[in-house]
C-alpha cells in the first residue's frame, strides 16, 4: 500500500500538473486560432529524424528511392529515377487501347481489313494483361504507397529490426505516440466533441437570423480547431481572398472525413453528405441543430432529386454559410481526383474550387471506409505523428455558355489536380463499392465483335474478287 501511494502521489505532484498546463494551453490556443509554432517544429524536427532514419535504411540495402512527390532527386539519382520510368513505360504502353469504342459506331474506318487470323487476339490479351499489371482505379482506393519509412508499423517491412540504432528511434517514437500523444488526442478529442455538442444545442435555442449565423460560424470553427489538435493538425491555407462565400458552392477532392474539420479550421460551412450513424452522425445531429445541412441516403434515388431541390434552395439565400460539397462521393487515397457526380454542377451559381492535398510521411489521411470502422480510422489517425496538409482556394468558376455539366464538372477537377499534383482520372469512384456497369461491358464486347464483323466481310469480298 505504501508503494501504491507513493506513486499515486508522485502522478498528482510531478505528473498530472504539467499534462494539465499542457492541456488547457492547447484548447486555449485552439479555441483562438493562434499557435506558438510547436508543432511547426515538431515537424521540422520528425523530418530530421525520417532523414536519418533513412539514412541508415540506405547502408543497409546500398539504394535509396526518393519520393516525387515529397522532394526532388539531383544528379545521378535523378537520372536512375529518370531512367525507371522510360522502362516502365516502353513495358506498359496506352497510348493505343485496342478494345477503346469509337463514338461513330458506323465508322469502321482505321480497322483492319486483312483476313482474321488467330493472332488478332493477342492485341487484346495484351491490353487486358496492361489492366491487370496497371491498374489506376482499384490502387487508388487503398493506403498511398511511401518511398521512404516513416517510423511506422503500418508497412510491410520491419525497418525496426534492422539495427540497433533504428529500433531505439522506433521505441521512442512509440512511446511517445502511445503513451504520451495519444491520451492527450484522446482527451482533447472529448472535449472538442463536447463543446460542439452542447453549444450547437444551445445556438438551436436562438431563433433564426444575424445573431444566430454569427455564433454559429464562430462556434464551427472554434469547435473544428479544437478536434484539429486531437491529430496534430498542421494546416497551410493558401490564397485566401478566394475563400467560399455564401453565393456559390465549395467543391473539393475527398480524401477523409478529417477533409471537413481541415476546411471548416478556416471557415464555416454547411455540409451535404452520407447520413452516418455511430461516431459520425453524432456530429452530424449536433450540426444539424445549429444550422441547415443536407444529409442524404446512397441507397435511395429519390434523394437526389430532393437534395438538387434543396441545393437550388440553400444557394439562392445569400443568409446562410457556403455549402461545402465533395464531389467525387467518396473518400481517395490523396493521390488522384476520379469522376465528379454532375448533379452539383447543374445547380448553378458560383463554384468555388478547392485542393487538398496531405503529406503522407507524418500519416496516412486516406480512410478505406469499405475496410476500417470510423472508430478504428480515428484511432489510426490519433497514433499517427501528425496530419499535415495543404489547402490551396482556387479562383471562383462559373459554367460557360453552351457547356454541359460534365463538361464543367471536368474542368473544375482538372483545376484542383492541377493545383494539388494529383492525377486527373475519369474512372468513378463509386467502383471503390461496386461492380462496373453491365452496359460498359456490353459496350467494349459490342466493339470487339463489330472488328471481327468488318475483318470477315473484308475477307469475304477477297474470296469472292478472287473467284
Amino acid at each position: 500500500m505504501a508503494v501504491v501511494d507513493a506513486l499515486a502521489t508522485v502522478a498528482l505532484t510531478v505528473v498530472i500538473p504539467p499534462f494539465l498546463i499542457v492541456l488547457v494551453t492547447v484548447l486555449v490556443l485552439a479555441s483562438l486560432g493562434k499557435s506558438l509554432g510547436l508543432r511547426q517544429k515538431y515537424v521540422q524536427f520528425l523530418l530530421k529524424v525520417f532523414e536519418d532514419g533513412n539514412r541508415i535504411l540506405v547502408k543497409k540495402f546500398g539504394r535509396q528511392r526518393l519520393s516525387k512527390n515529397y522532394g526532388k532527386a539531383s544528379g545521378d539519382e535523378q537520372e536512375e529515377e529518370e531512367e525507371e520510368d522510360q522502362v516502365s513505360r516502353e513495358v506498359i504502353c496506352r497510348d493505343k487501347l485496342v478494345l477503346r469504342p469509337t463514338l461513330d459506331k458506323d465508322n469502321n474506318e482505321g480497322l483492319d481489313t486483312h483476313e482474321f487470323e488467330l493472332g488478332d487476339c493477342l492485341d487484346y490479351i495484351r491490353t487486358g494483361m496492361e489492366a491487370i499489371v496497371d491498374d489506376e482505379v482499384t490502387k487508388r482506393f487503398s493506403a498511398e504507397e511511401l518511398t521512404s519509412w516513416n517510423f511506422l508499423t503500418r508497412t510491410n517491412c520491419q525497418y525496426e529490426f534492422i539495427s540497433v540504432r533504428l529500433t531505439i528511434f522506433w521505441v521512442v517514437g512509440f512511446i511517445l505516440r502511445y503513451f504520451l500523444l495519444l491520451p492527450l488526442r484522446i482527451i482533447i478529442l472529448l472535449i472538442g466533441t463536447m463543446h460542439m455538442v452542447t453549444s450547437t444545442l444551445l445556438i438551436g435555442l436562438f431563433p433564426d437570423g444575424a445573431v444566430k449565423r454569427k455564433l454559429c460560424r464562430f462556434i464551427f470553427i472554434t469547435s473544428f480547431r479544437i478536434i484539429s489538435r486531437a491529430f496534430s493538425g498542421v494546416i497551410t491555407y493558401h490564397n485566401k481572398h478566394n475563400m467560399p462565400r455564401s453565393d456559390g458552392i465549395c467543391v473539393a477532392n475527398h480524401t477523409t472525413p478529417v477533409d471537413c474539420v481541415v476546411l471548416a479550421c478556416d471557415n464555416g460551412y454547411s455540409y451535404v453528405g452520407q447520413r452516418h450513424g455511430g461516431f459520425l452522425g453524432i456530429f452530424q445531429r449536433a450540426l444539424s441543430r445549429a444550422s441547415a445541412h443536407i444529409w442524404f441516403e446512397r441507397s435511395e434515388s429519390k434523394d437526389r432529386f430532393a437534395v438538387a431541390r434543396r441545393l437550388r434552395e440553400h444557394v439562392e439565400d445569400p443568409e446562410k454559410l457556403p455549402i461545402l460539397i465533395f464531389p467525387e462521393g467518396t473518400c481517395i487515397n490523396n493521390t488522384s481526383v476520379m469522376q465528379f457526380k454532375k448533379g452539383t454542377f447543374e445547380v448553378g451559381g458560383i463554384i468555388y474550387p478547392v485542393a487538398i492535398k496531405y503529406d503522407p510521411r507524418f500519416g496516412d489521411a486516406f480512410w478505406n471506409s469499405s475496410k476500417e470502422s470510423m472508430l478504428s480510422y480515428i484511432y489510426m489517425m490519433m497514433t499517427s505523428w501528425a496530419i499535415v496538409c495543404d489547402v490551396w482556394y482556387l479562383p471562383p468558376m462559373t459554367r460557360r455558355e453552351g457547356e454541359s455539366s460534365i463538361d464543367f464538372a471536368n474542368r473544375v477537377k482538372a483545376e484542383i489536380a492541377r493545383q494539388g499534383g494529383l492525377v486527373d482520372l475519369v474512372w468513378d469512384g463509386g467502383l471503390k463499392r461496386s461492380a462496373p456497369k453491365i452496359e460498359w461491358k456490353q459496350q467494349y464486347q459490342q466493339e470487339f465483335s463489330r472488328r471481327l464483323k468488318v475483318q470477315n466481310v473484308n475477307a469475304e469480298k477477297k474470296e469472292e474478287k478472287i473467284e
